[in-house]
């Protein structure tokens, strides 16, 4: 799946370099072709309706003219973004169809590391939020303590620090991070890292076993995501 080549394209030297365009996109289809099997993975086995993204190959005002890293990622289908966006309104519903607005499973490449797992980025407030009031809740801390259990091997952080293993998080962690997160100033993730000697050494298996990996945040995934169907957890 990744080669040590692979890697050495997001040193320094070569990140804003248009030269490597051609090798970035040779990396980006073999992402995509991981995300879409994630994307079936979860769908069968545990009901997601999601869309697949991939993040810029080349240097773009949107990434600082540089590719630091390269990610796919599945987020809700396009029947769940049009009920949000008939909720929220044209104006707070805008660029639903990139991934950064929602919650995202996702899979990733950097200089030194392989990482995946569940973001939610700053403009996904309005999943953020369907999490926090779960963490609010006694009954709603009681599931998302369940969920962290299924993602054993997780870190979970806050704005990229502060790493706790998500499957030792109990009531009053959620109950602690409900008092403190605010969406739409904080990004929150579940993610597990390898480094790069460990994925090359892991070979083809480690695709395998990311695909499997990200099935066991699919609760996680649910009690941070608003549907129509649930409590739309949105605070005005």
């Amino acid at each position: 799946m990744l080669a040590a080549a692979d890697f050495e394209l997001f040193q320094p030297r070569f990140q804003a370099d248009p030269e490597w365009n051609g090798r970035r996109l040779e990396l980006r289809r073999r992402l995509q072709e991981l995300g879409e099997r994630a994307r079936e993975r979860l769908r069968a086995a545990a009901g997601l309706d999601l869309e697949r993204r991939e993040s810029l190959h080349h240097p773009h005002a949107s990434n600082g003219q540089r590719v630091a890293r390269q990610r796919t990622m599945l987020f809700r289908g396009k029947k769940e973004r049009k009920a949000l966006q008939a909720f929220l309104g044209p104006e707070l519903a805008k660029d639903l169809d990139s991934a950064h607005r929602s919650v995202h499973f996702q899979v990733g490449v950097e200089e030194r590391r392989a990482f995946w797992g569940l973001r939610w980025e700053k403009d996904a407030w309005f999943d953020l939020n369907v999490l926090v009031k779960g963490a609010e809740e006694g009954e709603g801390r009681a599931a998302l303590v369940e969920a962290g259990r299924a993602g054993a091997g997780y870190s979970f952080e806050v704005d990229g620090g502060g790493a706790r293993p998500l499957e030792k998080m109990g009531e009053r962690d959620w109950r602690d991070l409900a008092g403190f997160l605010q969406p739409g100033k904080h990004a929150v993730e579940a993610v597990a890292r390898r480094s790069k000697e460990e994925v090359l050494a892991a070979g083809a298996a480690w695709a395998d076993g990311v695909v499997e990996d990200l099935l066991r945040l699919a609760p996680l995934f649910r009690l941070g995501c608003w549907t129509a169907a649930g409590p739309s957890g949105v605070s005005w």
